[in-house]
């Protein structure tokens, strides 16, 4: 089965090849009543879409970049599960789709047994943080799609995560922690001891094991347990987003969850070209979109500064705490934060009346936990 005349012109036209596989599904993007033609020359995941009595769009999906690409059943249809960084859905097909379903799934990184990766001759710090990641995320035998959510936001896709997961694998974590050793500079051993726990609280399940884990690289790269214990204690509260359930002072009206992402969002609309991916990872993690829907009014209507006026008297410590870290771990996921954040910021500070020492040392545990150099090249724009 091809595409329909107009969309295999399309197709050709952008990737100048005939499309690998071609599936229909019964529903549109959104899992409504219409249509959804799938195509795919390897790489990207091609959707076109069309609801009910409506016209086609287009959208594009990197595969490396899902977290999550699998078939299941339900209701006597087949459905496609996929995740990407900008899109979640699920689509309904019948069942003679299963075979064109099955070559896009393989088109997957994860599709394919990590025993028939390349094992790397040398290593690179970004291949050491892949490798790293990936013996964490195998070390309690199972591989949450929040995990995966994590590797490919930092990383852009699971490459290095399975190229180094190919040689933790033949060689050993022990192994590991000697070449990281020699290969990464102390900013480097402590960003990647950092990004092992940020790693390990993705799923909200920071386990025994895990933390065996990084316990275990701290002391082979020899830093120490203050240091060390300093950065688990700010990423815990950073994820304790249940503190910010109770209501604040003034009542409903101005839920805490509402107010943080007032503020993440003061933050993400300064890097437009992110700002999309980044708005649907908060909702995804926040699992509701009304929150940040109301934290766009309180920017709309009251704007940074009414907004920061009121905020002493609307939240207590706890949620202060877990707001401002939340707020300096999206200023500082690209690396140093755009002027107008850092100007955010200090008014951020100077609202919530923070000593300045302490701020500051909490924003060198988020700098040390950017290291760009474990993830990619200079220049290069993480999603």
């Amino acid at each position: 089965m091809g595409l329909p005349h107009q969309l295999h012109e399309d197709f050709l036209a952008e990737f100048k090849r005939e499309p690998l596989v071609v599936a229909r599904a019964t529903c549109d993007l959104s899992g409504g009543e219409g249509v959804t033609w799938l195509a795919s020359e390897g790489t990207t995941l091609v959707c076109y879409t069309r609801p009910s009595g409506g016209e086609f769009s287009r959208a594009d999906f990197a595969i490396a970049e899902a977290s999550v690409l699998k078939i299941a059943e339900g209701n006597s249809r087949i459905l496609l599960q996929a995740r990407f960084p900008e899109k979640e859905f699920e689509l309904r097909l019948l069942p003679d789709e299963i075979p064109s379903l099955t070559k896009i799934t393989a088109f997957h990184p994860l599709a394919q047994s990590i025993e028939s990766v390349p094992v790397p001759g040398t290593l690179t710090p970004q291949l050491v943080c892949g490798a790293a990641l990936h013996a964490l995320v195998q070390a309690d035998g199972q591989q949450a799609p929040e995990e995966l959510d994590w590797i490919v936001a930092r990383f852009g896709n699971l490459t290095a995560f399975r190229r180094g997961g190919a040689w933790v694998t033949r060689h050993g974590f022990a192994a590991l922690l000697t070449e990281a050793n020699a290969l990464l500079s102390r900013v480097q051993k402590e960003g990647l001891l950092f990004n092992l726990v940020d790693l390990g609280l993705a799923d909200n399940s920071f386990s025994r094991i895990e933390r065996a884990r990084t316990e275990e690289c701290r002391v082979a790269l020899g830093i120490s347990e203050a240091r060390y214990g300093r950065a688990v204690e700010v990423l815990m509260a950073r994820a304790s987003l249940n503190a910010l359930v109770e209501q604040t002072p003034a009542g409903p009206d101005w839920l805490p969850t509402n107010l943080l992402c007032a503020c993440l969002l003061a933050v993400i609309r300064h890097r437009p070209e992110t700002s999309a991916r980044r708005v649907k990872h908060l909702e995804r993690r926040l699992e509701t979109a009304d929150a940040i829907n109301s934290g766009q009014t309180y920017l709309d209507q009251l704007e940074v500064e009414g907004m920061l006026s009121m905020m002493p008297q609307l939240l207590n410590s706890a949620q202060r705490r877990c707001l401002v870290l939340n707020v300096l771990s999206e200023a500082y996921f690209q690396g140093a934060p755009v002027s107008e954040v850092g100007v955010f910021l200090g008014k951020l500070r100077e609202a919530l009346a923070l000593p300045a020492a302490e701020f500051e040392a909490d924003v060198e545990i988020f700098r040390t936990l950017a290291e760009r150099s474990l993830f990619r090249e200079a220049g290069s724009v993480p999603v």
